[in-house]
């Protein structure tokens, strides 16, 4: 039997509360539930990583024909976790990585004369 009445109460004083306000409106928001108090996130999202980077490797593969694919695929790789180790912001990292690959494939492409060339260049400005 008292189950019967905390049944009722509870039943009255949800009533109560959602006349009070209209409806469609809670009373207060719902958390994020990313324990970031409702801020965007800035982790990695791998799902969107993996699938910009394949979208890329199949890109430079095209583009970089007279190089090997392992090559390409291990070069975009390669960059990608050089600049995850020290990146505090992920958002824009498969294009960076995508840019920092580019360049070095370009580099690779090129041929010993242009490698050198760049290379002292760096250097150079070192």
């Amino acid at each position: 039997m008292t189950t019967h009445v905390m049944t009722q109460t509870t039943s009255s004083a949800a009533a109560q509360r959602s006349a009070a306000r209209p409806a469609g409106h809670h009373s207060a928001p719902a958390p994020a539930g990313n324990g970031m108090d409702g801020a965007l996130p800035t982790g990695a999202n791998h799902i969107l990583h993996a699938h910009v980077l394949g979208r890329a490797v199949r890109g430079l593969q095209a583009t970089y024909a007279a190089l090997e694919p392992d090559l390409i695929r291990s070069t975009v790789n390669t960059a990608y976790r050089e600049l995850d180790r020290t990146a505090r912001l992920k958002t824009f990292l498969p294009t960076l990585a995508i840019r920092e690959a580019e360049d070095r494939l370009r580099r690779l492409a090129a041929g010993p004369a242009e490698r050198d060339a760049a290379t002292q260049a760096v250097a150079a400005a070192a």
